[in-house]
């Protein structure tokens, strides 16, 4: 059984590094790309990895970039708009190509599909690497991250039968492939996607939580062994990074979700891991000094590789870092640009190894 280490409640402003894709804060053109979880790794990385670009998005001539040759046009992604029980789906593949993996990104609240996918542009980073990205729209504009009984989820797991549905439905489409899912998502959807990785691990290759902490509900705990990738501002101040949200006696339909702190949620997710853990950081970075913020990274490894990353952002608020686009509401901190959550999401999806 995993022990929280004391690194969990604190950040070690001494230490350095250098992670994989958190020095990479603008967009640069990418090549094209390459097919499946593993083969997507190298073309991914080559894409956002430790490039400089000047304003116009264009590399940096002083700085060395990764390509794939002149003549290679970057990647496209198409999307096409779906609905499943009258609930819409966007679905953006590369191209035509058969068995592309899933993966599946859900928004905030109040929020939708359109705007999670402007915001964030994962489809085109995931096109990259040959994979499929599905935007889900959530119900009242929003998701069922615990077992709570509402009018618009009388059970409670209406999200979680939903989401086995669309995966399910998804699947008979050839240019979808059968293999685990990667999902991702932000805030109120992130608080879902632990959900969902929690209660459906086999159907889970790893989980990305933007700004999302596990529900508090102990019956919302993993119940197997999934990568988990949690990038989380530390004055956060919709969902505390070291408090998360507390029981509410008196809560009603709309109200937040209680959940757990991210340290919290972390550990849950490292306490299925497989053997003994080796836990390192945390070590912090600050490739942009001009956003108010900086980055702090730890890391816990098991006999399988890497069972979760911690990306604090430190000082950042409730915010998608590097974001693409405007979210609903704002004003919740300042926007790092130490990290490109975008990148890092798919990359960690792919492989977990290489984020961080």
């Amino acid at each position: 059984m995993f022990t929280r280490p004391a690194q969990l409640t604190g950040l070690n402003a001494e230490s350095r590094s250098t992670g994989i894709l958190g020095t990479m804060a603008t967009r640069c053109p990418r090549p094209a790309p390459a097919r499946g979880w593993r083969a997507a790794v190298a073309g991914v990385l080559l894409a956002v990895g430790p490039a400089a670009c000047g304003d116009d998005g264009t590399a940096d001539p002083g700085v060395p970039t990764a390509t794939t040759g002149a003549d290679e046009a970057s990647p496209a992604s198409d999307c096409e708009r779906g609905a499943l029980d009258e609930r819409p789906y966007i679905l953006c593949t590369s191209g035509a190509d058969e068995g592309q993996a899933l993966v599946m990104a859900l928004h905030a609240r109040p929020s939708s599909a359109d705007e999670l996918q402007q915001g964030t542009e994962l489809h085109v980073i995931a096109a990259e690497g040959g994979l499929a990205v599905v935007y889900p729209q959530g119900v009242d504009a929003g998701w069922g991250d615990d077992p709570f009984a509402t009018p618009s989820r009388p059970a409670g797991d209406e999200d979680v039968v939903y989401l086995d549905r669309l995966v399910a439905a998804l699947r008979q489409d050839p240019r979808i492939g059968s293999e685990p899912i990667g999902i991702v998502g932000y805030s109120n959807g992130a608080g879902m996607a632990l959900r969902y990785a929690a209660e459906r691990p086999d159907m889970v290759r790893a989980v990305v939580a933007v700004a999302g902490q596990l529900a508090r509900d102990p019956a919302v705990r993993p119940s197997g062994r999934v990568p988990l990738l949690a990038v989380h501002g530390t004055a956060d101040p919709v969902t505390p990074f070291d408090n998360g949200l507390p029981e509410a006696p008196d809560r009603g339909p709309r109200d937040p979700t209680p959940t757990l702190s991210t340290p919290g949620t972390v550990a849950a997710f490292v306490s299925m891991a497989s053997g003994a853990v080796t836990h390192s950081g945390p070590e912090e970075i600050d490739p942009d000094p001009d956003d108010e913020t900086r980055l702090s990274t730890e890391r816990w490894v098991d006999q399988e590789g890497t069972v979760a990353v911690l990306r604090a952002v430190v000082d950042g608020g409730h915010t998608w870092p590097s974001a693409r686009g405007e979210f609903s509401g704002g004003g919740f901190g300042p926007i790092s640009q130490d990290i490109d959550a975008s990148a890092d999401a798919i990359a960690f999806v792919i492989d977990p190894d290489t984020v961080g």
